[in-house]
């Protein structure tokens, strides 16, 4: 008689289908939940400041995490610091204004801006001490000002003095750490600094403010910049990634400041009296356009013309922009003509 089957002995998998279902449930649990990659890692030395902002709200809110990344971001204290540690391979990115960059590339152009992450109309502060006497800009004919040498606050400073008729050759430019510009005003070994957040509040503010702030009439808006080396431009969808959180931190600023500013007091331990200060001067948006270029271009020609680099050709600036990763995101925000 012939036997018929049962449903269970009907039903029941081959060997080889057997081992097709052991080998892709290997492959799943090696993959993790839901067949999710591991998480990769992007080491950012950002500038311990509001224009950071983006990168505190993303790394917070979870949106690196969203896009498969593990963002760690080392604080630095300016542009040029920050870029040091990408030079020395410390970092995968770093953050800057654009002036250090412009500056770097007369020597080794092998790093470029992938984004423009804040612009700050308000940032960079020229202070005089209040005992100097000093309450313009033209009253530092022979004085001595302290700066960081080779920051966007040298650009500043240089540029103002030609504005109100000074020779920045007739001023003694005294090199300083920003951090101890307030302490140097306040022992007089200079008389004016000039100075980016927070420590220009820092001079201006509290029972013994030391400064007093004079003003500046150039119009000059500050580009805080994502900064990589070209090594990085092969993992460009890795860049797209770490953009698209960042655009998602910074329509977060925009809807709801009052919890972005939460997060800035509680990743720099600020105050808000300092936060209101700050904040009317600041705007998230990423982009690269082309006041960007605009602007590099004028810090290009300033630093060959007042000496502060070596002779020879000056460098493209459109060479120093990276933008393919930010057009994959959003192509509107991009507008330099690469």
């Amino acid at each position: 008689m012939t036997r018929i089957p049962s449903a269970a002995a009907s039903h029941r998998p081959s060997a080889p289908w057997r081992a097709t279902v052991a080998l892709a449930c290997a492959a799943l649990c090696w993959l993790g939940p839901a067949g999710a990659r591991a998480a990769e890692t992007l080491r950012i030395a950002a500038t311990r400041a509001p224009v950071s902002l983006p990168l505190y709200v993303a790394q917070q809110r979870g949106f690196f995490a969203d896009e498969q990344l593990e963002v760690v971001i080392a604080d630095c204290i300016g542009g040029t610091r920050c870029l040091r540690q990408l030079r020395d391979g410390k970092v995968d990115l770093a953050t800057s204004s654009e002036m250090p960059v412009v500056l770097q590339a007369f020597t080794q152009p092998d790093v470029a801006i992938v984004a423009t992450l804040a612009r700050a109309s308000d940032n960079l502060k020229l202070i005089a001490r209040r005992a100097s006497g000093v309450t313009r800009s033209e009253q530092l004919d022979g004085r001595r000002v302290g700066l960081v040498v080779g920051s966007v606050a040298q650009y500043v400073l240089e540029t103002q003095l030609l504005d109100a008729g000074v020779d920045p050759q007739h001023v003694a430019m005294v090199p300083l750490q920003v951090e101890d510009s307030v302490d140097a005003l306040r022992s007089g070994r200079v008389d004016a600094v000039a100075v980016w957040e927070p420590y220009g509040y820092a001079a201006l503010h509290g029972a013994d403010a030391v400064g007093l702030r004079l003003a500046l009439s150039g119009g000059y808006i500050e580009h805080y910049n994502l900064v990589a080396g070209r090594a990085l431009f092969a993992r460009d969808d890795e860049l797209a990634r770490l953009l698209r959180a960042i655009q998602r931190a910074e329509q977060f600023i925009v809807a709801r400041p009052a919890e972005a500013q939460a997060i800035l007091r509680q990743q720099l331990r600020i105050e808000q009296n300092f936060v209101d200060w700050v904040w009317p001067g600041l705007g998230f948006r990423l982009s690269l356009d082309q006041a960007l270029v605009s602007t590099m271009e004028g810090e290009a020609r300033w630093a060959q013309r007042e000496g502060h680099v070596a002779g020879g050709l000056r460098p493209n600036v459109l060479t120093l922009i990276h933008a393919g990763p930010l057009k994959s995101v959003d192509p509107d925000a991009v507008g330099t003509g690469r």
